[in-house]
């Protein structure tokens, strides 16, 4: 009797031990055809987010509009250009007001200005490289350490929405969203086997599906719902804040010549566009900034800081582009937005978003001369 179990035992741990086997033997096949092992770019140590499609619920923050779906490729880039990315004419790069988290695939700028073009039955190709944060420190490291690793990827032009980000950046500041490897090397191996691995790849995508149902996601707060136009009090001397500012401004103009070298570098012309934020209008002659109530009530003081610091970032990239004879699009100053346009005081609505890309596309023919 006792012979009978232990040879029962012996036998379903053989089956339990052969199926494991067969299990890691299936999923090791698994990882070096469909993995990136082998096959397909080969990101490293790099952060880069690709291979990912989530479904975000934006309600809390955009009034009318229910769930969005964010979907970055296994290039780790935006936008419907082909899948390949030898077809991708122009490629755009930038922060979060590239990326736009928390706007749908079809409603991003870049994919409307692609949109744009083929309306108008000119066959050009539009993808999105935008990383939430990144400045132009990382817009350069993105052409050293990342661009290199997409088969094929040969844009003619390289739209870089760059400035706003720089506003922070300081000499000896490092940036975890511009430091395209950790530090950490924790982080680096865990890195290295997200851009490697099919089956953790599927994990997070079920993972992300489960955090994103029924979450009430926020960017910038729900600051246009919530918050109250009022007129500026408090002017600020743009002298003062050019003292104020003149190492990252000095900082951001060298960096503006690297990344443009890089991209001619990479057999690209470089076009810079200014960036512009939302929690300031003109009306009636008078200048009104965005509030939020309870900030009123402890500062009664409502300055222009905001609107002059990118003003002079914004004046370094068009003084970059005529120093260096670039092309320039200076968005910030030309493009007059409308209430409903911005969600928060940086990030537009799909409104927004739609009113970059036709006045982007106006400006790109012009340079091509349609």
């Amino acid at each position: 009797m006792r012979r009978r179990r232990r040879s029962r035992v012996r036998s379903a741990a053989r089956i339990i031990a052969a199926n494991i086997g067969l299990l890691i033997a299936v999923s090791v096949i698994a990882e070096l055809i469909f993995g990136n092992w082998i096959f397909g770019p080969d990101f490293g140590f790099l952060n880069i987010r690709h291979g990912e499609r989530h479904v975000l619920d934006v309600s809390e923050f955009m009034p009318g509009r229910g769930s969005i779906s964010y979907t970055r490729d296994r290039h780790g880039l935006r936008g419907d250009y082909g899948g390949d990315p030898a077809k991708i004419d122009i490629l755009a790069i930038g922060g979060s007001t590239t990326n736009e988290r928390f706007v749908d695939d079809g409603d991003i700028w870049t994919q409307r200005l692609a949109d744009n073009f083929a309306a108008a039955g000119q066959p050009v190709r539009v993808a999105n490289g935008g990383v939430d944060g990144q400045s132009s420190r990382g817009h350069i490291k993105a052409f050293e350490l990342w661009f290199p690793n997409i088969p094929g990827l040969k844009p003619k032009i390289v739209l870089a929405y760059v400035g706003i980000n720089d506003t922070a950046v300081t000499g000896s500041d490092a940036s975890k969203f511009d430091d395209m490897r950790s530090p950490e090397r924790g982080r680096r191996v865990r890195h290295y086997v997200m851009n490697h691995s099919v089956l953790y790849n599927q994990f997070r995508r079920v993972r992300g599906a489960f955090r994103a149902r029924g979450a009430k996601l926020m960017h910038g707060g729900n600051s246009f719902k919530t918050g109250l136009w009022k007129p500026v009090n408090k002017f600020i001397g743009p002298e003062i804040l050019r003292a104020k500012y003149s190492e990252r401004l000095l900082g951001y103009t060298k960096r503006l010549v690297i990344l443009a070298a890089a991209i001619q570098g990479y057999g690209a012309e470089p076009v810079f566009v200014t960036q512009p934020i939302g929690e300031f209008r003109s009306l009636g002659g008078s200048l009104e900034k965005l509030v939020q109530p309870e900030d009123l009530a402890e500062n009664p003081e409502i300055s222009d800081q905001a609107l002059k610091t990118i003003g002079l970032f914004n004046g370094v990239t068009r003084a970059v582009c005529a120093a260096q004879k670039l092309r320039c699009i200076d968005l910030a100053a030309l493009l007059q937005f409308k209430d409903g346009d911005f969600y928060d005081p940086l990030h537009t609505t799909p409104a927004g978003s739609q009113r970059i890309a036709d006045f982007l596309f106006t400006a790109l023919n012009r340079m091509r001369g349609r």
